[in-house]
C-alpha cells in the first residue's frame, strides 16, 4: 500500500488549499481527501466504517470485489497517513446478499458493530428492504444503488440515506435517448430483470422512448437468477436497438445468446453492469463485446481529470483488474466520510449524516459529488467496448 499512500499524498497536493493551517482546505481535488499532514485533533474513539456488501468468496454467488476494494485502498492510505483524530479508521464487511430474508439480518449485524457511517448495500431490492431500519438507528448510510424511491422525497427516503449513484430512472432514460438520438434507433427491443431494479429501469425507458417519438416493439422480463433466454432474445429479432436492464449475468448471458441466435449484430445497451472488470469473463469471446453499449456512472479507465488515471493504475496494480465505478465510488465515499470527519473534528453518526447533507463539489475518482434530495451523483457515461476496453462515448452530466 505504499505505492497507494505516495499517489494519495501526490493528490492532496494538488487539492485546493484557502489557508495552509485549515485541514479540510488539504483534501484533494481528485483523488481522494487523504492530507499531507495530519489534522491537529483528537477523536474520542475511531471512527467506524461498516459496509453491508458481500464480499467473493462467501456464500453470496453475486459478489464482487470492487465494492470493498475500492473501501479498503482509501481507508489504507488514510490509515498509512497517520488516520483520523489520532486513530486508525476500523472497518468491517457483513455478507449481505442481493435478494432474500438474509437482507435484514445482514443489517442488524452491521448495526451490532455500532457503525458510525454505513456503506452499501449495492442492490435496490436490499437497501429497500434495510431503509425503515436504517431511519430508525440514526446511523447515516451511503448505499450504491441507483433506487430512486430512497431519494429524500422518495416513498421510503429518510434524511439517513444518501446514494453515490445517480438516480437508474435517469440512467434508463440515457440509454433510450443515446438509442435513438446516437444510433437512430426506431423500433426498440427491451429486456429487464424483474426486479426494483429492472423493473423501474423499463417504466423510465417507456417514458423516454414515447416522448422521442420511437416504439418499443418488444419487450421481455426475466428472474434475477434466469439462466436461459432464449425466448426473450429470439423476440428481439427484429428491433433497431437492445436497451437491456438486467445483472452482470444476465446481461452476459443475453449478450452470448444474442449471437447464437444470430443477433451479434443488433446494438446491445447494458446498465453500470457492463463496467465490471468481470463482465467480459462472462461473455467470453472479446468479440461479442465489439456491439455491447453501458450506461456507467463513470469510466476510470478513459478519464483524462488530473489524478484519475494514476488512481486507475494504483488500483489495477493492487488488485490485479480493471476498476469500475462502484471500486471508484466507495473510494470516493470513505474519502467523503474522512472530509467531513476532518472538518467538523468529529466521527458521530450525526455529524456525518449533517455533513453529507451539505455535501457540495467534493470532486472525487469518479465525480464531483453534491447533494441533491439526498443524492450525491448525479453523472453518466455512455460506454463501449472497444479491443476488450471500454471507451467514453458520451457524458451527461445532469442525470435526473
Amino acid at each position: 500500500m505504499g505505492s497507494l499512500l505516495a499517489l494519495s499524498l501526490l493528490a492532496a497536493a494538488c487539492g485546493d488549499d484557502d489557508d495552509g493551517d485549515d485541514a479540510a482546505a488539504d483534501e484533494s481535488a481528485a483523488g481522494g481527501t487523504t492530507t499531507t499532514t495530519a489534522p491537529d485533533y483528537e477523536l474520542e474513539e475511531p471512527l467506524r466504517i461498516v459496509a453491508v456488501i458481500s464480499e467473493p468468496g462467501g456464500s453470496d454467488p453475486n459478489a464482487v470485489p470492487d465494492y470493498v476494494d475500492g473501501i479498503e485502498m482509501a481507508i489504507a492510505e488514510i490509515n498509512e497517513a497517520g488516520g483520523l483524530g489520532g486513530h486508525p479508521i476500523e472497518f468491517e464487511a457483513v455478507e449481505t446478499p442481493a435478494v432474500g430474508d438474509e437482507i435484514t439480518n445482514s443489517l442488524n449485524l452491521a448495526l451490532e458493530e455500532d457503525p458510525d457511517v454505513l456503506l452499501g448495500p449495492v442492490s435496490s431490492t436490499a437497501v429497500l428492504a434495510m431503509a425503515e431500519r436504517v431511519d430508525a438507528a440514526g446511523v447515516p448510510m451511503i448505499h450504491n444503488t441507483t433506487e430512486p424511491k430512497v431519494a429524500g422525497d422518495g416513498e421510503a427516503g429518510s434524511p439517513w440515506i444518501f446514494g453515490n449513484r445517480p438516480p437508474n430512472d435517469g440512467a434508463a432514460r440515457i440509454a433510450a435517448r443515446y438509442a435513438v438520438e446516437e444510433l437512430g434507433a426506431e423500433e426498440i427491443g427491451q429486456l429487464y430483470v424483474n426486479t426494483a431494479f429492472g423493473q423501474s429501469g423499463n417504466e423510465a425507458q417507456d417514458a423516454e422512448i414515447e416522448e422521442l417519438g420511437a416504439e418499443v416493439a418488444a419487450e421481455r422480463s426475466f428472474e434475477f437468477n434466469a439462466t436461459d433466454l432464449t425466448e426473450a432474445v429470439l423476440a428481439m429479432e427484429d428491433v433497431d436497438v437492445v436497451l437491456d436492464w438486467g445483472t452482470p449475468a444476465t446481461v452476459g448471458l443475453a449478450v452470448n445468446t444474442l449471437a447464437q441466435q444470430g443477433l451479434a449484430d443488433v446494438p446491445h445497451i447494458g446498465p453500470g453492469s457492463v463496467g465490471f472488470s468481470f463482465f467480459a469473463d462472462i461473455v467470453g469471446d472479446e468479440s461479442l463485446l465489439e456491439g455491447v453499449l453501458g450506461v456507467v456512472d463513470c469510466n476510470p479507465a478513459d478519464d483524462d481529470r488530473e489524478g484519475v488515471e494514476a488512481w486507475h493504475d494504483a488500483f489495477v496494480e493492487e488488485y490485479g483488474y480493471e476498476p469500475s465505478y462502484g471500486a471508484a465510488q466507495m473510494y470516493d465515499a470513505v474519502h467523503i466520510v474522512a472530509a467531513i470527519v476532518n472538518e467538523a473534528q468529529a466521527a458521530d453518526p450525526e455529524t456525518i449524516r449533517q455533513g453529507l447533507e451539505s455535501l457540495d463539489g467534493h470532486e472525487g475518482i469518479c465525480a464531483i459529488y453534491s447533494n441533491e434530495n439526498n443524492v450525491l451523483q448525479h453523472s453518466s457515461v455512455v460506454v463501449r467496448f472497444e479491443d476488450g476496453s471500454l471507451v467514453t462515448e458520451k457524458t451527461y452530466d445532469d442525470v435526473g
